[in-house]
């Protein structure tokens, strides 16, 4: 056989090969397309479909679920409830007066489940075992509709250094730094200022639209906001649901541009457009960066490092 006629064999076994690896390749497409998992157990809500998440309108603080198992034999043993985290969907602590064993295995149960004073949402884990011990799970989300929104806690600095200077409360809460792109979203803003003539500057809550009477540097489009102390105290801030407003609806509308931070410390503010809520300053510290100054140029300087979250409502 000549050099010629081997590389014609060669080039024809490539071809082959090519074609038998995508006949291959579509023979296992369509092998998964045909693929069916139609459980020996399903668990089904009268509401959510098939994302099984519930919302309940604004206001109301009690649920019923109503949930139905079916099996394609007689082989329902065990149905349990347990709670579950709201995030994650992890397992959580069993409800005991929810469990039911059965003295003869069944092929259908349909059951109803009340939770009532509903503060945040909550999450239930359906859980079903069958006589051959396999275990079938499905959870049930229901999401209130909240009054009050609660932050995550942040980190805002007294100067943009890491975290930055301003604070929105959308989006579970976000700080920015002055480069934002979020101008019009900003609720309120901290800073180092003298707030008292004569004093030195100190760590405060200071309206973002009067930032530049007390020599901060800035952002085009900020909104104004108002700020006040309060009398409460971080247990009664925590005690605040996240569908009850009337703890913040009802205190006093604050009128101060400034007013000086302290740890442990809860603050009542209020913005242009309408949002009021609550300030709990959780920690406050102290620490040395270099940044910029309102003339221009960059200066190392210490400046204030400032822990919180908020709820906030409005109208």
């Amino acid at each position: 056989m000549n050099v010629k006629q081997i590389k014609y064999n060669m080039r024809n076994n490539i071809l082959l090969l090519a074609i038998f690896g995508m006949a291959s390749m579509a023979s296992c497409s369509k092998d998964f397309e045909d693929i069916r998992f139609d459980p020996d157990v399903k668990i089904q809500f009268s509401e959510g479909g098939d994302s099984s998440i519930v919302d309940i309108g604004k206001g109301i603080t009690d649920y019923t679920a109503e949930i139905n198992v079916t099996a394609n034999g007689s082989v329902i043993r065990l149905f349990e409830i347990y709670e579950a985290d709201p995030r994650s969907g992890n397992r959580g602590a069993r409800i005991e007066a929810a469990t039911h064993v059965f003295a003869s295995p069944q092929n259908n149960y349909s059951t109803a489940f009340s939770i009532s004073d509903l503060t945040e949402n909550k999450c239930l884990k359906i859980v079903v075992t069958d006589t051959l011990e396999q275990v079938y799970e499905k959870n049930l989300l229901v999401r209130i509709t909240p009054s009050v929104h609660f932050s995550e806690a942040s980190r805002l600095e007294t100067a943009d250094h890491y975290y930055g200077s301003f604070f929105a409360t959308w989006h579970a809460g976000r700080a920015y730094m002055r480069d934002t792109e979020y101008a019009e979203a900003i609720d309120f803003s901290v800073g180092d200022v003298v707030i008292e003539a004569g004093e030195d500057p100190v760590p405060a809550l200071v309206n973002p639209a009067k930032r530049n009477d007390y020599q901060l540097l800035t952002i085009a489009g900020l909104q104004e906001a108002k700020f006040a102390s309060t009398d409460l105290t971080p247990a009664n801030y925590r005690a605040i649901t996240q569908v009850d407003a009337a703890p913040i609806a009802s205190l006093p509308e604050p009128d101060r541009d400034a007013v000086q931070l302290e740890a442990g410390n809860v603050y009542l503010f209020k913005t242009q457009n309408g949002k009021k809520g609550l300030i709990h300053i959780t920690a406050l510290s102290s620490k040395t960066a270099t940044v910029e100054q309102a003339n221009g140029g960059w200066a190392e300087q210490t400046i204030h490092e400032v822990s919180l979250t908020t709820k906030t409502t409005w109208e």
